[in-house]
């Protein structure tokens, strides 16, 4: 699935192949998004309307064009308050604060927001709920700090932040097993996590971090630009950002230059550009 800066989204295949039409369900960006279930779980933000949506769209059926954004201005301000759902949705939900990210957990749908956690099934049923991790360490840029990952591995639900918070849950309860805060000397922009690659940490200028274990030690590396997608394939981590492509193998990095900007990196072997076009990866 990709999704555009208005709140496009479209399916594509493993070779970037559409597979329907460009829709635009709910008029607004798409914060994050994940598929669970052969459904795909949406959080849409309109931070100028103050609107914040989530919603689940099954893959086996054509998505459809939902409300203008003239009639979801319109349905703020009616006395009514005309509800806008995006068309062939599972279900829907209005959230009351800002979300800020979605992840997958034992099947089930992760999301934090500026007030707590949750965790819910695919049918959207409350299966727990929790606060938000504290770092006594960090807590001086607390109005500045947000989580930026939320991600599922075999010890838990693990949450990290941009300033280098790191919170492990246990997936069942909610309840925190282990914090940390790790100095990468920049703030962390996305994570990604690989049962054969450990912890991939990309970092806001021009670097990244990797890890074997949350527990352990970290090695950084610098990069021509920022990274923004990444995977690990085949015994190594690649990875596409700001006009470059890189690679990760036996502590040895490989980079070469690009012409435009890599955001998504398809089974180590494609990437699609901020333009939307695709060119084999480069290393």
């Amino acid at each position: 699935m990709l999704t555009g800066t208005q709140g496009e989204i479209v399916k594509i295949d493993q070779t970037g192949k559409l597979l329907n039409s460009v829709t635009i369900p709910f008029p607004a960006p798409i914060l994050d998004a994940v598929i669970i279930d052969d459904c795909l779980i949406g959080v849409w933000l309109d931070r100028e309307f103050r609107q914040a949506r989530m919603a689940s769209l099954p893959m086996d059926r054509e998505w459809e064009g939902g409300a203008s954004r003239e009639r979801l201005r319109a349905s703020i301000n009616s006395p009514g308050k005309e509800e806008i759902v995006p068309p062939n949705s599972l279900w829907h939900r209005i959230l009351d604060s800002e979300p800020m990210k979605i992840g997958v957990c034992d099947g089930n749908a992760v999301f934090a927001t500026v007030s707590g956690i949750y965790m819910i099934d695919p049918e959207a049923n409350e299966i727990w709920r929790g606060m938000l991790p504290r770092w006594p360490e960090i807590s001086g840029i607390s109005a500045f700090d947000s989580i930026v990952g939320l991600t599922g591995f075999p010890g838990g639900l693990a949450i990290w932040s941009r300033g280098g918070g790191v919170s492990v849950l246990d997936p069942s309860t909610g309840l925190e097993i282990f914090s940390r805060v790790i100095d990468f000397g920049d703030s962390v922009s996305n994570v990604i996590f690989s049962e054969d690659g450990g912890w991939f940490v990309m970092l806001h200028e021009g670097s990244f971090s990797v890890m074997e274990n949350i527990e352990g030690s970290h090695n950084s590396f610098r990069t021509n630009g920022p990274v923004l997608d990444a995977e690990f394939n085949e015994g190594s981590w690649n990875w596409t950002g700001w006009r470059h492509d890189g690679s990760l193998a036996d502590s040895t990095v490989r980079v070469s230059d690009r012409d435009n900007v890599g955001v998504s990196i398809i089974g180590g072997s494609i990437v699609l550009a901020n333009d939307g076009s695709w060119s084999k990866f480069l290393n």
